[in-house]
């Protein structure tokens, strides 16, 4: 159909308008544009460097005539034929220059000094070229006086251009945040400055440095005041109204940041610890990590080092195992072991997922060592059979156990299964197919036990002294406190509730403890191993001893917490709660590390002693005994198996608490359900409950 066309010019037309919802999507449309407009690409970082150089360089070519050669004839046609070829042959040379010395992929926002040269050498190149050509009179007045001249003022114009973004930043940008004061801890902490400067959402006000070199004070650094040293931070930050301070760590592990962080919460300051460089680059930039720096602060002890030739020349070319591979000792102690060249690195562990990441670790860091992963469980003898079989080990590390004390309290027929008649298995097979030594990891706990984890390593120590020297097999053992960055350890509780902001579980304000990093510990137990395999026999006996670990003095749990909550950055009982929940089964107030009938022989390290017993079992006794025992926790009876604990240890001192309830990992026993419940119950569904 068709229509007139005066009909069709008079019809009203209907213009469409924009709703709300549309004008909001074009406006969106037109911010993504401009955003991807805005967005850094490498074109167009090299098209704005491209622009500003040859922008530099023209003005550097004008004012170069204009203070040197200052041509009689400056009219404009002197600019328009004499300086504009200079200027574009300049812009020529600079250009290619650049493109052939990649300048241009310098990041602008990360410049720096070591930036400096690879900009300079396109406008050197440059000057060179030009003052080539001064001696060729192609430019009219150019002499190789007025080349420099041009090269001075181009090398400064291109270095400022890239310079400008950081000084805007740096230095006309003010921070209007807290006060804050820098504690350098140590001279390169210096150099750390310059990343946190460049931080976007930093908002800190620096007013200037804490040093401890007294020579320091007064002088200034990349702009900032050295104000006073550790001394005279009271002062500091009273005169000068701080508000918050970034303390740079020292990578020392006996530098005393316990004192300084209290120090600087006492005057109200908002604290943040800085990791050091080498925190960083080893992926120790955590909590973990400023926890490391205070424990020999908190023991008052130094450092654990070893003589690596010591070391070599006992373990290396040997083939030597490692029971519980992927447990936090054992971990350990193959990590270290694979520092000295064995022969053989044998991984044997019954979890498959710790397995796979202890061997794959190891061939990571050290490939040209031989891990062999074995799964398999110290209970069973095919399985530790097989693995001694195949690999005829020297070096016995034995470090898989049971651990938990409040879980082993509740289940003591599987604490004797593991940790005592586990332990019989393996050196049982040393002894059977002619190993060198082996070394049985102990605890504290194994000390006046009043827990059955406690009294099962008891037994352990004992089984070790009894069956030493059979068959050339020379037996040990090595006791030790609590290891701090263990799985499940108390450091681990705390770092996790401190992370989710919850309060942080005490069990008692009078707990202590003996405590190291695992790293120590397993470096002492080598130590104790290497001590024994070379000292002579008047000073570490011919087998059968128990070694002793310098732990330090015993730290006060609570204040442990407190130190790990300040590097936090928080406030004890302020930002987190420090809650005391009361002693859980099996634990008791204060470990000791000797009991009260032994004492101990000094060695040659200062850091070990030899623990002195007397009187010896002989191990058929022994023997008969631990048969028994394995019988009646074959059978379950928990209160028959604490009644034979009781008879092997005369030290034990079995915890009441437990006696009823069902088990419990932490915190108070819970009750135990009624009969009648328990019996609506079918067998199979009941709660396991100590008898």
């Amino acid at each position: 159909m068709t229509y007139p066309r005066r009909a069709l010019e008079s019809a009203p037309v209907s213009v469409p308008q924009l709703s709300g919802r549309g004008r909001e999507a074009g406006a969106t449309e037109a911010a993504g544009l401009l955003r991807s407009l805005l967005a850094p690409s490498n074109w167009k970082r090299t098209a704005f460097f491209l622009a500003s150089d040859a922008g530099v360089v023209i003005g550097a070519s004008f004012l170069t005539h204009l203070a040197v050669i200052r041509h009689v004839n400056s009219g404009v046609t002197y600019y328009i034929h004499g300086v504009m070829p200079f200027a574009v042959a300049a812009v020529v040379c600079q250009v290619v220059f650049a493109f052939l010395f990649s300048t241009y992929r310098l990041k602008w926002s990360t410049f720096s000094l070591i930036d400096v040269p690879h900009l300079m050498i396109p406008c050197l190149c440059t000057t060179l070229l030009l003052g080539g050509l001064a001696g060729e009179r192609v430019f009219a007045g150019l002499t190789p006086l007025s080349a420099v001249t041009y090269g001075f003022l181009s090398a400064g114009g291109v270095i400022g251009v890239r310079a400008s973004k950081r000084f805007y930043r740096e230095v006309v940008r003010r921070n209007d945040g807290k006060r804050t004061v820098l504690v350098m801890c140590a001279h390169k902490s210096y150099f750390l400055l310059d990343t946190l400067r460049r931080i976007p959402h930093f908002n800190n006000r620096i007013v200037g440095f804490i040093d401890p070199d007294p020579v320091n004070r007064g002088t200034v650094s990349q702009g900032f005041p050295v104000l006073g040293t550790f001394e005279e931070i009271e002062q500091v930050v009273t005169r000068c109204r701080i508000e918050a301070a970034f303390v740079f760590l020292s990578a020392d592990p006996s530098f005393a940041i316990g004192a300084l962080c209290q120090r600087l919460n006492r005057l109200g300051l908002e604290v943040r610890l800085i990791p050091s460089m080498a925190d960083l680059i080893d992926d120790r930039a955590d909590i973990g990590a400023l926890e490391r720096l205070t424990i020999h602060e908190l023991t008052g002890q130094q450092p654990v080092k070893v003589d690596p030739g010591e070391m070599e020349h006992v373990f290396a070319g040997k083939r030597i195992m490692v029971t519980g591979a992927g447990g936090s000792i054992g971990s350990e102690l193959c990590r270290q072991l694979a520092r000295f060249n064995p022969a053989m690195l044998v991984l044997f562990e019954r979890d498959d997922s710790n397995l796979f990441y202890v061997e794959r670790n190891l061939r990571s860091a050290y490939p040209s060592v031989q891990a062999v992963p074995f799964l398999g469980d110290i209970t069973r003898q095919d399985d530790v059979s097989r693995v001694f079989a195949r690999t005829r080990p020297q070096v016995i590390f034995h470090a898989a156990a049971y651990k938990h004390v409040p879980i082993l309290e509740f289940h003591p027929s599987e604490a004797i299964r593991v940790n005592v008649q586990g332990s019989h298995v393996v050196a049982q097979a040393a002894v059977v197919y002619g190993a060198e030594s082996f070394v049985y990891i102990s605890t504290d706990k194994a000390v006046n036990p009043s827990s059955v984890m406690g009294a099962s390593k008891r037994i352990g120590e004992t089984l070790v002294r009894a069956m030493n020297n059979r068959g050339g097999v020379r037996f040990l053992a090595v006791r030790f406190g609590n290891v701090l960055d263990s799985r499940g350890s108390v450091t681990t509780i705390f770092r996790d509730a401190i992370a989710r902001r919850e309060p942080v579980t005490v069990t008692d304000p009078e707990m202590k403890r003996y405590v190291m990093l695992t790293s120590e510990a397993v470096l002492l137990v080598m130590q104790a191993v290497a001590l024994a395999a070379t000292a002579p026999a008047e000073q570490c006996g011919e087998g059968g001893e128990v070694f002793v670990l310098d732990m330090g003095k015993p730290v006060l749990i609570r204040d442990l917490a407190e130190t790990m909550i300040r590097h936090a950055g928080l406030r004890p009982g302020i930002d987190i709660p420090i809650v005391y929940t009361g002693r859980r089964p099996g634990e008791k107030l204060f470990e000791e590390l000797l009991t009260a009938e032994e004492g101990t022989t000094a060695t040659v390290n200062q850091r070990i002693f030899r623990a002195r017993f007397s009187k010896t079992c002989s191990y058929d006794t022994l023997l008969e005994d631990l048969r028994r025992l394995y019988a009646l926790a074959q059978n379950g009876d928990a209160a028959e198996v604490r009644a034979e604990i009781k008879r092997l240890v005369a030290s034990y001192s079995p915890d009441a608490a437990c006696l009823g309830g069902l088990p419990t990992a932490s915190g108070e026993v819970m009750a135990g359900p009624r009969p009648k419940a328990f019996a609506a119950q079918p067998p199979e569904c009941t709660s396991p409950t100590a008898a």
